[in-house]
C-alpha cells in the first residue's frame, strides 16, 4: 500500500471518527508481501479511521520469535483476519477474526427464531447457533484449541521458522539456476519464480504438466503482468532434496527439456 497515496485519499474523504475503514494486507496471496503497517495505523490513528489488517497468511509470523517484528503495527488494528489453514496447519476452514473491542461482535448475539427458540432450549434441544458461528457446520476451533494446547507457540513458532528457512533455501536455487528467474526474496514463505525467457503460454503449460502428471502442484502469481510459477512452501518436513527435485521437475517440464550442467 502507497502510504502517501493512503493519506490523501484520508483527507480528501475526511468524515466524523469511524467512519472510514482502511483494509491493510499482512501477506498477499500472490507473493506474501506486508503493508507497511506501523505507518498505516499512525494514518489511520491521525484521521479517525478504522484498521482492519487481512493477515491471512502472514498472521502466522506471530507464533515466531525471529518473524513476529515483520508484524509490528498489527496490534494497532481494530479487527485482523487470521486464515490458519496456511500458518497454523488446520482444516482449511479454520479462520479467525480478532477484534480491539468486544462490540464489533454485537451482531453475532441475533436472535434467529428457526435457530435458537427459547422454548426449544428450555426443552434441552440443541441451540445450534451457539455451537458455531456457521450453526451445522463443524466447529474448527476445536481443532485449534487441541494444536495450541498441544504444540503451544513456541512448537508452532518452530513449524512458521522451518518453512520460511525452506522458502529461503528454495529462493537461493532458483537465484542460481541458469535456466530460471527469481521474482524476488520471500517476504514469508512463498516464492515465485518462471522459467527464463518463457512466455506466459510455457510457463502455464509446465505448470498444467506437472499438475496433471501428478508431479508437483505450484500455484500461479501475475505481480507484474507476467505469469509466475509459485511455491508456497507450507510442510515442515520438506527438505533441500525436495526443493531441487521440485525445480528439476520444472525443468523437464520445458519444451526443450533439461539441459545438461
Amino acid at each position: 500500500m502507497d502510504v502517501a497515496a493512503l493519506d490523501q485519499a484520508l483527507t480528501a474523504l475526511a468524515g466524523p471518527p469511524g467512519t472510514l475503514l482502511v483494509a491493510a494486507t499482512a501477506g498477499t496471496t500472490d507473493a506474501g508481501l506486508i503493508d507497511p503497517l506501523p505507518e498505516i495505523a499512525g494514518l489511520c490513528e491521525a484521521h479517525g479511521a478504522r484498521l482492519h489488517i487481512d493477515a491471512a497468511y502472514g498472521g502466522g509470523l506471530l507464533l515466531s520469535d525471529r518473524h513476529r517484528p515483520r508484524l509490528d503495527g498489527l496490534d494497532r488494528a481494530h479487527t485482523v483476519t487470521l486464515d490458519l489453514h496456511k500458518l497454523g496447519w488446520q482444516p482449511v476452514a479454520a479462520g479467525l477474526l480478532a477484534v480491539r473491542d468486544r462490540d464489533d461482535l454485537t451482531a453475532l448475539a441475533h436472535h434467529a427464531d428457526y435457530l435458537n427458540a427459547e422454548d426449544d432450549t428450555e426443552a434441552g434441544l440443541p441451540d445450534l447457533l451457539g455451537r458455531s458461528l456457521r450453526t451445522s457446520r463443524r466447529p474448527d476451533i476445536l481443532k485449534i484449541a487441541v494444536t495450541l494446547r498441544t504444540l503451544g507457540r513456541r512448537g508452532l513458532g518452530a513449524l512458521v521458522d522451518q518453512v520460511c528457512a525452506r522458502a529461503t533455501d528454495l529462493a537461493d536455487l532458483v537465484d542460481r539456476h541458469p535456466r530460471l528467474d527469481l521474482y524476488d526474496r520471500p517476504t514469508i514463505s512463498t516464492v515465485l519464480f518462471r522459467p527464463t525467457g518463457a512466455t506466459d503460454d510455457t510457463v502455464a503449460a509446465v505448470r498444467r504438466t506437472l499438475l496433471t502428471e501428478g508431479r508437483a502442484v505450484l500455484g500461479r502469481a501475475r505481480p507484474d503482468g507476467r505469469l509466475w510459477l509459485k511455491a508456497t512452501l507450507l510442510n515442515p518436513h520438506t527438505g533441500p532434496g525436495d526443493l531441487a527435485a521440485l525445480l528439476h521437475l520444472v525443468e523437464l517440464a520445458l519444451p526443450e527439456g533439461p539441459t545438461a550442467r
